[in-house]
């Protein structure tokens, strides 16, 4: 690991504010279920996304917003570029919504509507604002797209409500200008309460709308600007009730956006999504987003990329079970062969190092609990990690692992243990054992989205996820609406802990357990993104 001092200040910023550059957190690519393709359905086939971004801790002004035909997997071959619509996407008008509630038409050439052709198609939206968008401000896109029912589309985003985001369906324009118009609640069809924060297929998952595949803008003051190489542990999954008011989720996002007053804010590029291998990445079936931005350097940037240097942050993955250098040159290879031949030798790169998956005796209650599953012994982790500290590929590299991990035992990672959250006021619902309830009276302290685990009766515990707070009582308590619905009975005052995962398998770490390891990351290690 390459050690640098705490607190140490970065090198000057040339600024170039001619250059288009990232300039929105949270953007996603499209992505595909493998099983059940996000479908337009009768009455709904004309749809308004209406979406919330950070912008970056500089001014900017003149946006460059582009929306592609093609769509990724998660999860199988990810990212490879195979789960495309069945049809072009139709895109009917799409605004720039300023922080005062302006909005200003964004072009394609000039023309409100575009056609993206489906897997292959790539179209520019442009909006010059009247004067600079503030520093550090929450701007918004409304996309209006629509297609023919049965068809397939191209999806991204998972509207986040505590953040005003929105989801419309309709049946023709009109009707879905209107309901863009009144500004009420989501077409529960595409965002029903059941579904909300679930991540899974078309059928039992929280529906997923279009939108920009990102947001360029001028006014860049020269801060690096990461390509990142990156799976679902960069980000994913939180799925929506837990982004952060800049649409950020996940170790990886929160960490790079944090305005520290040493080293500043950073808006990635993010090439990943949940699920991509680093043996994939920039190979068969997943090289469109390279072609696209590499694309955006010569067309709008005079050969400039959007981007300064490559941050790894990948090959969770490329899991091996019993050989470490078959599983770290996996990850290796991706910057160190194939971005290098495309990008050239100087050009700057780290890696960071990768997180164990545990199994749990005690559904994550405990860290004695943990133990390493037969496909991720901790010896082979080590060793991969070390080889990836070594390796040749990196110019610099960032050891993230016991950011990870537990105070008590530095070899496994946080148990619910470690989040002591107080009690359950009273019991939620009405102890018959059979009725169905989604409502606790937990602190009020707890954030959104946050998973906790809780002793329904003496010496058994269960999880929930705390999706939406419904009622702040004013007294340190507060009503909060669970995710999953169940009629189990819960005694009174129930011990209350946040829990350090998403879900049983023990892959992605929840709310608590991310704000954690980002607050343990130095932000001191942002000078290796410096050449």
């Amino acid at each position: 690991m390459n050690t640098l001092p705490s607190g140490a200040g970065h090198p000057t910023w040339v600024p170039d504010p001619n250059r288009y550059m990232p300039a929105a957190t949270g953007t996603r690519w499209p992505t595909g279920s493998t099983t059940t393709p996000w479908t337009y359905q009768t009455g709904l086939n004309y749809q308004c996304s209406k979406l919330f971004f950070g912008s970056p801790d500089y001014p900017t002004n003149d946006f460059l917003i582009p929306f592609v035909g093609f769509a990724l997997t998660e999860g199988g071959n990810a990212p490879q570029e195979t789960q495309s619509p069945n049809a072009d996407m139709l895109i009917d008008e799409v605004f720039f919504i300023h922080p005062d509630g302006t909005e200003y038409p964004i072009l394609f050439s000039g023309v409100a509507a575009a056609t993206v052709t489906a897997a292959t198609g790539i179209v520019y939206g442009q909006v010059t604002l009247p004067s600079a968008l503030p520093a550090w401000s929450i701007f918004g896109v409304r996309t209006v797209y629509h297609g023919t029912v049965g068809n397939t589309f191209a999806a991204a985003y998972r509207c986040q409500r505590h953040r005003g985001e929105k989801y419309w369906g309709a049946a023709d324009l009109t009707s879905i200008r209107a309901l863009a118009a009144a500004n009420g609640p989501s077409t529960a069809a595409l965002d029903s309460d059941a579904l909300y924060n679930t991540v899974g297929n078309a059928t039992n998952s929280q529906q997923m709308a279009y939108g920009p595949c990102m947001v360029l803008a001028k006014g860049w003051d020269g801060r690096p600007v990461p390509l990142v190489l990156a799976d679902s542990l960069l980000e994913r999954q939180e799925i929506a009730a837990s982004a952060d008011e800049r649409r950020n989720l996940g170790v990886g996002r929160r960490w790079l956006d944090q305005r520290d007053s040493a080293q500043g804010s950073i808006i990635p590029l993010v090439m990943g999504v949940p699920g991509s291998k680093s043996a994939q990445e920039l190979a068969t079936n997943a090289l469109k987003r390279w072609d696209m931005i590499d694309a955006i350097a010569t067309t709008f940037n005079g050969g400039k990329p959007i981007w300064t240097f490559v941050l790894d942050w990948s090959g969770r993955n490329d899991t091996n079970a019993t050989v470490a250098s078959t599983w770290a040159n996996a990850k290796t290879a991706l910057p160190g062969t194939r971005v290098r031949n495309r990008y050239g030798a100087g050009t700057h790169i780290v890696g960071v190092t990768m997180w164990p998956t545990v199994s749990s005796s005690d559904s994550g209650r405990t860290v004695a609990g943990y133990s390493y599953s037969t496909t991720q012994w901790s010896s082979v982790l080590a060793a991969a990690n070390a080889l990836v500290l070594a390796s040749a590929a990196y110019n610099k590299t960032i050891d993230v692992f016991q950011a990870f991990m537990s105070d008590v035992d530095p070899t496994k990672p946080p148990a619910a243990e470690t989040f002591p959250l107080g009690n359950i006021t009273g019991h939620p619902g009405n102890q018959d054992g059979v009725t169905t309830w989604d409502t606790m009276r937990v602190p009020s302290s707890i954030p959104q989205g946050a998973r906790v685990m809780f002793e329904y009766q003496p010496g058994l515990f269960t999880s929930r996820t705390l999706v939406e707070k419904k009622t702040d009582y004013g007294d340190g308590t507060a009503d909060f609406r669970v995710a999953e619905v169940l009629a189990t009975n819960v005694q009174d005052n129930a011990l209350l802990m946040g829990h350090a995962y998403t879900a049983a398998d023990f892959i992605h770490p929840a709310l608590y357990h991310v704000l954690r390891t980002v607050s343990r990351i130095p932000q001191s290690e942002k000078l290796k993104f410096y050449p």
